[in-house]
C-alpha cells in the first residue's frame, strides 16, 4: 500500500480554504482542513499519522495561528508549517515561533502549490 501524505490546511475564510483544498486535491494531495485554531489543534492531537505539512493562516478565531505553532512546539512536532498572513508583523512572529516558511496574503495559488509540493510530495497521478 502506498503511503498517503496528508496536508492540513487551516484557514478561517471558507472560500480561500475551499480553493486551496480543491487545487491541492487536483494536484494529488490528500488534504484535511480546519476552520480555526482550536479545530487545528484537535486535528493535530488526534492524527495518528503525521501531516507532511501544515498550511496555517495566522489570524484565526478561537486560537491564533501563532498559538497553534506554539502547540506544535510543545508536542515536539517536526511537521513543517507554512504560515500565511496579510500582516508582515504576524509573519515575522510566526517565523520566530517556528514556522518553516512565511507566505504573504494575497498569494498566487501557483506559488503556494510550489511551496506545498516542496514540503509534501504529491501521492496521486495529478
Amino acid at each position: 500500500m502506498q503511503h498517503q501524505h496528508t496536508a492540513l490546511v487551516v484557514e478561517d475564510e471558507a472560500m480561500i480554504r475551499e480553493l486551496i483544498v480543491e487545487v491541492l486535491e487536483d494536484e494529488g494531495f490528500s488534504v484535511r482542513e480546519a476552520a480555526d485554531g482550536a479545530q487545528a489543534i484537535e486535528m493535530i492531537d488526534g492524527q495518528h499519522e503525521d501531516y507532511c505539512v501544515v498550511l496555517l493562516d495566522l489570524m484565526l478565531p478561537r486560537v491564533s495561528g501563532v498559538d497553534v505553532l506554539r502547540h506544535l512546539e510543545r508536542v515536539d512536532s517536526a511537521v513543517p508549517v507554512v504560515a500565511m498572513s496579510a500582516s508582515r508583523e504576524h509573519l515575522a512572529e510566526a517565523v520566530r515561533a517556528g514556522a518553516t516558511m512565511a507566505v504573504p496574503k494575497p498569494f498566487d495559488i501557483v506559488d503556494l502549490l510550489a511551496v506545498m509540493t516542496r514540503h509534501c510530495p504529491r501521492t496521486g497521478t495529478g
